[in-house]
């Protein structure tokens, strides 16, 4: 496991205790967001899906052809946000516009790589690599933009 992904999972607020909440299979979430989606937001064209694993802990794992993580997307009950938000290491700063709250992090950040936020009947959390210079492989603002279609599809 690589420091920049210790980060992310230290940064992600506490995430171990959630996994346990996270529901069934990742194919439950395609009508949320999709490879095209992906491609369209981020301007990255070869784009794959990836099953969960140690570098890609989401239900929902895109990556670059060459196998970079680009972005991982997780989905709680909406409660777990309370915790998500109240996480001294996951939260940086409050963030409108996408669902119903959100907020962004890590809270040592800059750089930010984490989006989370409530909609509905869920939490989501987003959250991409950091590459060899630590700098985020997609932007917050990218993040974000994906964040608004998920909750917008919700």
């Amino acid at each position: 496991m690589n420091f920049n992904r210790v980060i992310v999972l230290a940064a992600a607020f506490l995430l171990a205790g959630f996994d346990s909440m996270s529901a069934a299979q990742s194919d439950q979430y395609f009508k949320f967001l999709g490879v095209a989606d992906v491609q369209k937001l981020t301007g990255v064209q070869e784009i794959k899906l990836v099953p969960k694993n140690e570098d890609a802990d989401g239900d929902l794992n895109f990556a670059r052809a060459d196998g970079q993580i680009l972005l991982s997307v997780s989905f709680y009950p909406a409660d777990a946000y309370a915790s998500a938000r109240s996480s001294q290491s996951g939260f940086k700063s409050a963030l409108k516009g996408v669902g119903e709250e959100a907020f962004v992090g890590p809270a040592a950040g800059p750089p930010l790589f984490i989006l989370a936020f409530r909609q509905g009947n869920y939490t989501v959390v987003l959250n991409t690599e950091l590459d060899a210079k630590s700098k985020p492989v997609l932007t917050i603002e990218q993040i974000t933009a994906i964040g608004k279609l998920i909750a917008s599809r919700m």
